[in-house]
């Protein structure tokens, strides 16, 4: 069985594994700079906008994780969320993991008066758009995603 929970400041480790599986599936490790330390200093900091969930099985092993933060719609003026990472462990994929995160986001979501809850995926990552595709989720065609390195 599986079991959804709040992160700990003692999970700094197994997150900066999760955020390092999620990168090698989509070839980009030498993209991860960030350190344990980094997590605990930023994640669980006392003014941080971020939430991480991890699913746990019955030997409470953490077999993935989601972490997402608040965002803002000014056309609904309302607090919103967004993921920016969810991963499950290759051993542990298609158990269903993955919709127990993306359940355990949209009602965490709802309890917290959000009506959207969004995520980008990486084009090199045809599972989760496969995954998403089957979930249900909507594909928003009109954005395109820009950014400034600072």
């Amino acid at each position: 069985m599986i079991q959804i929970r709040e992160a700990q400041i003692k999970d700094a480790g197994i997150i900066l594994e999760c955020i390092k599986g999620l990168a090698v599936h989509v070839d980009q490790l030498e993209m991860v700079t960030a350190t344990e330390q980094d997590i605990r200093d930023s994640v669980f900091a006392p003014d941080t906008h971020v939430k991480v969930f991890v699913a746990e099985n019955e030997e409470q092993k953490v077999c993935g994780f989601t972490l997402l933060f608040k965002s803002f719609s000014t056309f609904k003026a309302v607090a919103n969320y967004h993921i920016e990472d969810l991963f499950v462990f290759p051993e542990y994929r298609k158990l269903g993991i993955g919709s127990l995160l993306m359940e355990h986001i949209k009602t965490f979501a709802q309890n917290k008066g959000a009506k959207v809850v969004d995520w980008y995926v990486n084009n090199r990552n045809l599972s989760a758009m496969d995954f998403y595709d089957r979930i249900g989720a909507k594909k928003l065609d009109y954005k395109s995603i820009y950014y400034f390195d600072v």
